[in-house]
């Protein structure tokens, strides 16, 4: 063959190297939108966590002060609390016998708290990650649950609760909801 005719890359060549750019900018994008997607996890896990932790300290804030709304939460014991698998519960499964709820600060109340039952319009399910509207009394994939741990009868002194404090919303890139969840126990009456 001469020189003359093999001028240049053949097409298969071409072809080929346009296929492993192609595969390595494709991995690229893939890493990178992974990489993006924890990221967006993580600041949902800890928003929510900081919301989680607000609902903990107004319910020992309520013990601690004997604010009436503290006798109020005793009569929402719940014998089964919801167990955080599959799917996020739907809102009829938290009304009735499940008793969820979540508390707001409120200026208007004399007691400075509301409590807002688990129930529709003031719950809903999230749409971006699970939180608490505090201006609109408003909970979106968040609510608390109450069971008697301790003490069944006997010495009110010695009764114990325990506060099911959960989180339920839809992540980015995954098939199953993102749940956070914290128990909170509560001493004496």
């Amino acid at each position: 063959m001469s020189r003359q005719l093999s001028k240049g890359d053949t097409i298969i060549e071409l072809v080929l190297a346009f296929a492993i750019f192609s595969m390595c900018a494709v991995t690229t994008i893939m890493i990178l939108n992974k990489g993006v997607a924890v990221s967006q996890r993580s600041l949902e896990k800890s928003l929510v966590r900081q919301q989680i932790d607000s609902q903990s300290e107004i319910i020992r804030y309520l013990h601690d002060t004997d604010n009436p709304k503290w006798d109020e939460l005793k009569t929402m014991v719940t014998v089964n609390p919801l167990p955080l698998a599959g799917s996020c519960p739907s809102i009829g499964s938290l009304g009735g016998g499940a008793h969820g709820f979540f508390v707001t600060p409120d200026d208007a109340d004399t007691d400075g708290f509301v409590i807002k039952k688990a129930v529709s319009p003031q719950y809903s399910l999230p749409t971006i990650h699970a939180k608490i509207d505090y201006d609109a009394q408003k909970s979106a994939g968040i609510w608390v649950q109450v069971t008697k741990a301790e003490n069944k009868g006997g010495n009110p002194l010695l009764d114990a609760y325990d506060f099911y404090i959960h989180g339920c919303w839809d992540s980015v890139g995954l098939n199953v909801p993102m749940t956070v969840g914290t128990i909170v126990r509560v001493y004496g009456n």
